[in-house]
């Protein structure tokens, strides 16, 4: 009775690892596609000072040689070493409020929050730091931003509707603030049709709600997260959509930040979940 109770357990386990590799063989396995120039299995992975867990805003200053991020809420720019990502320094600039990108123009930081206003942080000669307004889009409605990149041919500040009610979740607006003085446009520059988004994605994705933009210094295209749907979006200066890729939830659980190196190196931050915040590099490939 013994070796007949074995030989039924070794059918039954025979049974369904063969129902199990059957059913394996049948699963179709997404594979994540890299941007052109760019390989999302080479990466370099920073983990950040715990101060930095919910890290919104990154920018890389080419003349300083050095990163600048901030914290969400905290109302300080953190100055990291470009090798080791440790912070080096950090200033206040002003009260605590939700503030989402930070972006570097001949070395001065312009902050963005999140109702679309500007900030700029100048520092004196005793070190001091203190923010000037530039003021915000004059549009009507409850708006919400995140992403800002600098538009060197506009010589303007450009800034991306995350949840704009005049945009009506069709497309995603697009804001200038010139730095000549001429401030913001209330009209916008271009905007980005949320349809031709999700056509040329291919994957189906939910809301797009931009969450970080930088200009790519090789390709002078524009790269655009999403981290609500997952997705990086490569568009034209005019923000006509190029390609869309996917960013997987293990490598990006919530990519808030982006900026280049002048070479082309990608650097995209994350927030920190239930691990630290992080910086991940990927080399430009000519």
């Amino acid at each position: 009775m013994r070796c007949l109770n074995f030989r039924l357990d070794l059918l039954f386990l025979t049974m369904a690892a063969g129902f199990l590799f059957s059913s394996c063989r049948g699963t179709k396995v997404r594979k994540i596609q890299s941007p052109p120039h760019y390989n999302f299995g080479q990466v370099f992975t920073h983990k950040l000072d715990p101060k930095l867990k919910e890290i919104s805003g990154m920018a890389w200053d080419n003349k300083k040689d050095e990163f600048i991020v901030h914290n969400d809420e905290s109302g300080k720019l953190f100055y990291l070493d470009k090798e080791t990502k440790a912070i080096k320094a950090e200033h206040l600039f002003g009260e605590k409020g939700d503030y989402e990108e930070v972006v570097v123009v001949n070395s001065v930081p312009y902050v963005l929050r999140s109702d679309g206003l500007i900030i700029r942080v100048d520092a004196d000669s005793a070190g001091r730091y203190k923010k000037v307004e530039l003021g915000k889009p004059a549009i009507g409605g409850t708006n919400d931003f995140e992403a800002m990149y600098y538009d060197a041919a506009r010589k303007a500040l450009v800034i991306l509707c995350k949840n704009c009610e005049t945009d009506n979740k069709q497309v995603v607006s697009a804001y200038a603030c010139y730095l000549d003085s001429t401030g913001f446009d209330s009209r916008p520059v271009y905007s980005i049709s949320v349809n031709d988004i999700k056509t040329a994605s291919p994957f189906k994705s939910s809301r797009i709600e931009p969450s970080g933009a930088a200009v790519h210094p090789v390709l002078q295209k524009l790269f655009i997260l999403s981290s609500a749907s997952s997705q990086l979006i490569i568009a034209s200066m005019e923000g006509k959509p190029e390609g869309v890729y996917e960013l997987g939830k293990k490598l990006f659980p919530q990519p808030e930040g982006i900026t280049f190196k002048s070479n082309g190196d990608m650097y995209i931050s994350n927030e920190g979940r239930a691990d630290k915040a992080t910086i991940l590099r990927f080399p430009y490939h000519k």
